[in-house]
């Protein structure tokens, strides 16, 4: 009985189907709390439209949380992302333009972290720590005490015609197609079952994971053009809470820690929707966004206890 059940707690379909049936739960109690206006069709819009920055920054999290790596500086190189972006489109009045820039920036950023973290030797967690702080106080520099504002013409038009959607449902599928059916998923989800036996079938570590932070990148890259449309302006405390809405996401959407053959594309944007539907729902009981940021430490720190058990012989990562 031991066994059938261990069996089914590791099973890729339990961790799959299991956090969108939470998801349904969780709507249903808040309906039910709320008396309806939870479900109403204008809260399901506004939620989605919440989502889609978590959903398309953990999409591009994914590549790198296979690979059993964390990073905790998405949050910040999305808001610096977003600002730079922002100040290129007010030079330039070119949206094309803001959203390569954006893209490009992104991918450099998140490069450069892999990138350190291979040439110092040092894991990437650490890395990211200093990344975070970095690039946060290089936002806040160049921000400075002003507030970027965009024209309200171009940021509606965008909104009306559903571009952050659009670019959240291309870039999801570019990702899913890479990680799922090509070799590089595969390698980066080797690299997270067993660091080690992955470097010694020959293939190299380091060029695999900055290929992964790289995807990541182009992901903060496209998080940060919908933020700007989105938000329509740019402050100090813009993605302030987007780092952890990300981690959050992917354990919420039934990824491991540790990465490995449990990892899935489908797991960011269920978890994304999962934080966006608890932060709303909470805070339409009444609940302070103080405890909120509460709670979601709180059941952060549950998920990670709970995935950390590993099936016994594997080794564990070293280097």
């Amino acid at each position: 009985m031991k066994t059938t059940f261990l069996k089914i707690k590791e099973s890729r379909w339990t961790s799959r189907l299991l956090s969108p049936i939470i998801l349904l739960l969780i709507i249903i109690a808040f309906s039910i709390a709320t008396d309806g206006r939870f479900s109403s069709s204008r809260n399901i819009t506004m939620i989605i439209q919440q989502a889609l920055t978590v959903a398309t920054v953990a999409t591009g999290a994914v590549f790198i949380f296979s690979t059993g790596n964390v990073n905790i500086s998405m949050g910040a190189a999305t808001a610096l992302v977003a600002t730079i972006a922002a100040k290129i489109y007010l030079k330039t009045s070119s949206v094309p333009i803001m959203a390569v820039s954006a893209i490009i920036i992104g991918a450099m950023v998140l490069a450069l972290t892999a990138l350190l973290s291979t040439w110092l030797n040092v894991r990437v967690l650490y890395v990211t720590v200093v990344m975070m702080t970095l690039l946060a106080s290089i936002q806040k520099s160049i921000l400075g005490s002003e507030t970027i504002t965009l024209p309200y013409k171009m940021t509606s038009a965008l909104k009306n015609a559903e571009v952050p959607l659009m670019i959240f449902i291309g870039f999801f599928i570019f990702c899913t197609i890479l990680f799922h059916f090509t070799g590089l998923g595969r390698k980066l989800r080797y690299l997270g079952i067993n660091e080690l036996c992955a470097e010694l079938t020959g293939f190299k570590k380091s060029r695999y994971l900055l290929l992964g932070f790289i995807i990541a990148g182009i992901g903060v890259g496209a998080g940060a053009v919908i933020t700007i449309i989105r938000n329509g302006s740019i402050t100090a405390d813009t993605c302030a809470t987007l780092n952890m809405d990300c981690m959050l996401a992917i354990v919420l959407g039934g990824m491991s820690c540790f990465g490995g053959s449990r990892s899935h594309t489908f797991s960011a944007v269920v978890g994304a929707v999962m934080v966006t539907v608890l932060n709303n729902g909470l805070l339409m009981l009444g609940v302070s966004s103080t405890l909120v940021q509460a709670i979601r430490g709180i059941v952060f720190i549950i998920l990670v206890c709970a995935s950390q058990a590993r099936p016994k012989g594997l080794p564990s990562k070293e280097g």
